[in-house]
């Protein structure tokens, strides 16, 4: 009876300790591997972070032969919503990983009139069209408050 008694109490008092601690290292690891909001996940970093949702931005560069064309994918959300929705720009957003870039560059180049335009009348001229997609956090590094990059920028194929 007390060994089971023991075993029980040293449960009740090491599993909570335990879950938290696997939830905190797993929030750092995935802020600090695929580019996480600390803001997200446990939460736990979003006491010493200017890195939130709100002030994460994604960017897109269309290359076509002729020019190069920035634009922010905030714009499209308030632009054309039936594109791409707030709640999805705000996903790809705290969680940039490659793959969910990729599936928004896809849904811009299925659904958006201007990118379709370009990408038609690049292959009306057998050019290549590439869209690149790469996300933005904002840091503090105790002198200035700048964009940086979470990742490389990722090509999407049409």
């Amino acid at each position: 009876m007390s060994h089971n008694y023991s075993l029980l109490k040293l449960f009740k008092l090491g599993a909570v300790p335990a879950l938290m601690s696997a939830v905190a290292i797993r929030q750092i690891v995935l802020v600090h591997t695929v580019g996480l909001s600390p803001w997200h996940g446990g939460g736990y970093g979003m006491f010493a972070s200017i890195d939130r949702d709100e002030r994460r931005v994604v960017t897109a560069q269309l290359i076509d032969c002729n020019h190069t064309q920035d634009f922010a994918l905030q714009d499209i959300v308030a632009d054309s919503p039936e594109v791409l929705g707030p709640e999805a720009y705000t996903h790809v957003s705290t969680f940039p990983t490659t793959a969910q870039l990729r599936r928004v560059g896809r849904r811009l180049l299925d659904s958006d009139d201007q990118i379709a335009e370009i990408y038609a009348a690049n292959r009306e001229q057998s050019c290549r069209s590439e869209l690149q997609l790469q996300p933005w956090r904002l840091t503090y590094d105790g002198r200035a408050i700048a964009y940086e990059p979470l990742s490389a920028p990722v090509e999407v194929q049409p």
